[in-house]
């Protein structure tokens, strides 16, 4: 099944992307990572992002992706041993000697090799695997055809682009905004000069690109043998992010997507499909008055639609409600089977509980990644369980299927 992976900027984006049911986000520091001026997140923000993440199975990928100098290599250090103590899944790096000094300082984590890189190549993707890559994040400049050369001949983990914005230049080589103003994008600091309006001739805007959207080709991309389908735009706001996972689930269940609702969150003259199909046609976009309308309405209701979280997981559970026996539940989620135990049920008085009853009470997964699969219940007559104890044993039923989850999750790295 091909990744969902949603960009966080902050914590807002990351509640966002996993209520919306992305598989992985991807994320920065706060140093060493090409969106410097988005908020970012300390060390001990990681822990907790990672933490939040693994109990709902998603995987957290953290950006170390800018060229760092001689005089940064201790702030470096520290920055490797905070994203291996947050136990995330993946470093993504474009620099070989912070790859370097990831395997010295902490030989477990996987690397996946940025955009920056420029891997435009089986070639160039052999390299990387040789240098102990596990992934490697394709240029934008690609076509479908390029992509599929990549992945059948190379046995790397691929990631692809598949929304937001595109640069006018190869990805990772741009050194305008440096040259004009002192800001490196591969430091983290692009001015985005791009989307000032240079002219040729009677045409304008002439470096700025429509934004790319190929969510309607992922079922492409997955045939192709695609990894994961990447959002860009750790910018942006949270709505962005939820809409473009919403959407992109929806693609990959084959139902219909709402490329209006995309443009009215945000889009730049509507979008392209860039290199993807060769065209090279219709690239040209900017941010126009006509791109904002209706966008209030669209991100009020995402808002809403958000915070509900993403059912993830559908347990099968047996309880046993037994005379003179601790009650026993048992539940199956996928390969995880827990067990918990309550209080011994009292002896009715007027009312006996009913199989219903204790369905309606164990069911109440509402603010949870769960939702109740099959539920069987085995109850001796003449018993009485209050609410409460029921409640107690579906809150211990949820914590240690989380627990599972991450540790399966930490396990795998």
């Amino acid at each position: 099944m091909l990744e969902i992976l949603a960009p966080c900027g902050n914590g807002e984006s990351l509640k966002a992307a996993l209520s919306s049911g992305a598989d992985a986000v991807y994320l920065g520091l706060q140093s060493f990572s090409a969106r410097r001026n988005a908020v970012n997140f300390s060390g001990n923000e990681l822990k907790s992002a990672v933490q939040i993440a693994h109990r709902q199975g998603v995987r957290v990928y953290v950006t170390l992706n800018t060229l760092v100098f001689d005089d940064e290599i201790r702030a470096l250090e520290n920055a490797v041993n905070e994203i291996s103590e947050a136990k995330a899944d993946g470093v993504i790096v474009q620099d070989f000697g912070v790859s370097r000094k990831i395997k010295e300082i902490a030989p477990g984590l996987r690397l996946h090799a940025s955009t920056q890189m420029t891997v435009t190549s089986a070639s160039g993707a052999e390299f990387v695997l040789k240098q102990g890559f596990s992934r490697v994040v394709l240029p934008r400049e690609l076509s479908l055809e390029e992509i599929r050369e990549i992945t059948s001949k190379v046995n790397i983990e691929t990631e692809v682009f598949v929304h937001g914005a595109l640069c006018v230049c190869i990805s990772g080589q741009c050194l305008l905004s440096a040259v004009m103003g002192g800001r490196s994008g591969n430091r983290g600091l692009c001015a985005q000069p791009c989307r000032l309006n240079y002219r040729c001739e009677n045409r304008e805007n002439v470096l700025s690109l429509k934004d790319l959207s190929l969510i309607n080709d992922l079922k492409y991309l997955e045939q192709a043998g695609v990894t994961s389908a990447k959002i860009e735009g750790r910018m942006k706001r949270p709505e962005y992010v939820a809409a473009a996972v919403y959407q992109c689930r929806a693609a990959l269940r084959g139902e219909k997507t709402d490329e209006e609702l995309l443009k009215r969150v945000f889009s730049r003259s509507g979008f392209t499909k860039g290199y993807f199909d060769g065209s090279l046609s219709n690239m040209q976009g900017i941010r126009q008055k006509e791109d904002t309308e209706g966008s209030a309405e669209a991100l009020a209701w995402i808002r809403q639609l958000y915070k509900t979280p993403c059912k993830r997981f559908s347990p099968d559970i047996e309880i046993r409600v037994k005379h003179g026996q601790p009650i026993c539940c048992k539940a199956v989620c996928n390969d995880i089977s827990v067990c918990v135990y309550g209080e011994i049920p009292q002896k009715a008085l007027k009312h006996s509980i009913t199989e219903n009853e204790i369905a309606e009470q164990i069911g109440k997964l509402g603010g949870t990644v769960f939702e109740l699969g099959s539920l069987k219940c085995i109850l001796d007559k003449g018993l009485y369980v209050p609410a409460s104890v029921l409640n107690e044993i579906r809150r211990k039923i949820v914590e240690e299927i989380s627990d599972n989850i991450a540790q399966n999750i930490e396990n795998m790295v």
